[in-house]
């Protein structure tokens, strides 16, 4: 089991040791990077290949299926606002509308993806990291630092992806089943395997919490309308998800493979209207769904020459209950990238078409576009030199042509330590909510709007050795044509500047297992010399694991500071600390007794000016698995 550490942390429970162990508002972990193992870990998402995580040139975290579990119940952003590098803002606990802020930038300045398919909202921009669980991943990967030049445009701070569980081997039969305070459930089955030329996957899930109030405290005098009834934002707001998701494959011949993925995650959450939710006296909220399906074909058209042929579609649908707004996205997707390695290094050559539709009750005066990229890249190794090099032409329907690339260099000092340097560029178009968005109480959006650019300068410095791995990365990001909503309507920062430090550290220290990391941030409109809202300037995270034979414990701690509501700096929000416990205990071979006690000092803290976040929650869980 690995836990994550921040220095931040470091420095949180240094000066505050019992507030700093009480890390966790949600129902995840705090992870950071796993503990290295004696072989270096593959991962995919830095440069839309498979390389080795002692060769990148780039930072990137991957969270295995280990972590996934220990985090008990919720979504996969409760596990991600544990990460370096990640801060988040919930309009009031589980499955409530939420932004994630990689690295400082916007929360749709990240890519989500779900086996390399884009997933998230045509109108807003995001994913709605809120409504996912844990229980279909097998890993995720966090690439922090933009990537527009190997993922497209929306990639200003980085790109999360998910890969979901794959069958292989003799069936395997797993179920889960748990119960928690806040009236919290979650129960999964799924089966899996391979056999002959077939390899299969099914799993299903539900995850339903009661939760708390998402207001704290009721909505302002101005907001309300006339019917205004506040008992009805003093209960508690839930949330429940269902989930099936499956992947079938088949072998044709040695190398060439076709697939079949399938994910919809249906749920319901109730939030706090201001007197939206008053007509009959009743909770409003939303109806959601978000689903992926995705067709390809594997083919290794020669020794050193792989191609991948993906056509896939992602849904992102919201429907009010006990209202009458939807908002309903559609991306189709078609992706050839042939990967071919050389006699040095290895290059990646690629084409991708994207069609974004949007049905709304808003009515928007451009309500799709498509984008067609072409893209090229190489990463290798000569001598002690690494060398990383991207470039991508995107052409957008409603925004024209734009080129984007990324170049690193990094030198092995010694075959453990290595330095690099980075520079690269990103993009973004404005959303259909920026440019078209009409709501109730005067809310628009801006048709004038440009797309943002930025270029971001990067130096960093990695260890990588049996049992230990430390980094310390410097980056400046800076931003032009920054959008950011300010009251009723979005405003354009003619340049936003968001350059930091990141610390980071795990090792195995006898019979512990320990990480930490600090990120040290700031994220400012250069105009106005303010700091961009809802981003603190730093955060900690400690984490240590200790086994003792079938029993293994361990504790993590998080801590922030303080941060600001709005763009004006007006309304601050106060730092915090937290702590998480978790434990887990071996039956037998199949069976597997879990807990986990989240923010257990109590904290009362707020991510959102108005919202509520949670208190001190337990979760206690039975794993089985056939062996």
């Amino acid at each position: 089991m690995t836990i994550r550490l921040s220095a931040a942390a470091l420095a949180v429970a240094s000066a505050c040791p019992l507030a700093a162990h009480a890390a966790g508002a949600t129902s995840a972990p705090i992870v950071l990077a796993a503990a290295p193992a004696e072989q270096p870990t593959v991962v995919i998402t830095a440069t839309r290949q498979s390389q080795r995580s002692d060769e990148l040139l780039a930072s990137v975290d991957q969270l295995d299926r280990e972590e996934i579990e220990r985090a008990g119940p919720g979504t996969v952003l409760d596990l991600l606002a544990r990460q370096p590098g990640v801060q988040v803002s919930s309009n009031g606990g589980p499955g409530k509308t939420s932004s994630l802020y990689l690295r400082g930038a916007n929360g749709n300045h990240t890519i989500l993806l779900i086996d390399g398919v884009r997933v998230g909202s045509v109108t807003s921009g995001q994913p709605s990291l809120e409504s996912i669980p844990l229980s279909q991943i097998e890993r995720i990967e966090i690439l922090r630092g933009p990537a527009s030049a190997m993922y497209g445009a929306d990639a200003v701070g980085g790109v999360i992806q998910i890969f979901t569980r794959k069958g292989e081997g003799p069936a395997l039969v797993e179920a889960f089943g748990g119960v928690g305070t806040l009236g919290t459930t979650q129960l999964g089955a799924g089966v899996s395997g391979s056999t002959g030329p077939w390899s299969y996957s099914l799993r299903a899930a539900e995850y339903e919490t009661d939760g708390v109030s998402a207001r704290k405290g009721p909505y302002p005098a101005r907001t309300v309308r006339h019917n205004y009834d506040p008992a009805l934002d003093a209960d508690r707001d839930g949330f429940r998800s269902r989930t099936l998701a499956g992947r079938l494959g088949y072998t044709l011949a040695p190398g060439h493979e076709l697939g079949l993925n399938v994910m919809r995650i249906d749920s319901r959450n109730w939030y706090d209207g201001g007197g939206y939710n008053a007509r009959g006296g009743a909770d409003v909220g939303n109806d959601a769904v978000t689903e992926v399906v995705a067709v390809e074909s594997r083919n290794r058209l020669a020794a050193n020459w792989q191609s991948t042929l993906r056509l896939a579609q992602s849904k992102d649908e919201s429907t009010g209950f006990r209202s009458t707004s939807r908002y309903n996205s559609k991306q189709e997707q078609l992706l050839w990238q042939n990967d071919i390695k050389l006699a040095v290094g290895s290059l990646m050559l690629a084409y991708e078409h994207l069609e974004q539709s949007a049905d709304s009750t808003t009515t928007y005066t451009v309500k799709s576009r498509d984008i067609s990229s072409f893209m090229a890249g190489w990463n290798g190794a000569i001598g002690n030199h690494l060398l990383q090099a991207n470039l991508r032409h995107d052409s957008n329907s409603q925004f024209g042509d734009k080129l984007t690339h990324v170049l690193g260099y990094g030198y092995r000092i010694t075959p453990q330590l290595r330095a690099s340097a980075t520079v690269g560029t990103s993009f973004k178009a404005p959303t259909l909510n920026d440019l078209y968005y009409v709501g109730s109480g005067g809310y628009h959006g801006d048709p004038s709007l440009k797309p943002e650019e930025g270029r971001n300068r990067e130096l960093a410095l990695r260890y990588d050795a049996a049992g230990t791995r430390a980094s310390v990365v410097y980056f400046d990001n800076k931003i032009d044509n920054l959008i950011q909503w300010s009251g009723l309507f979005p405003i354009q920062t003619a340049e936003a500047r968001i350059k930091g430090w990141e610390f980071a550290y795990g090792a195995l220290l006898g019979a512990w297992e320990v990480t930490a990391s600090l990120d040290l941030l700031d994220p400012r409109n250069e105009a106005t010399d303010k700091f961009l809202a809802r981003r603190a300037r730093e955060t900690a995270r400690l984490g240590v694991t200790r086994n003792f034979g079938a029993l293994t414990v361990g504790s993590e701690v998080f801590g922030s500071g303080k941060r600001f509501d709005d763009a004006a700096n007006a309304r601050k929000l106060g730092g915090y600390g937290l702590v998480n416990l978790f434990a887990q205990y071996k039956l037998d071979r199949s069976w597997q007794l879990e807990a986990r006690a989240n923010n257990v000092f109590d904290k009362d803290y707020t991510l959102a000016n108005g919202y509520n976040t949670l208190g001190a929650n337990v979760f206690v869980g039975v794993r089985y698995l056939s062996r």
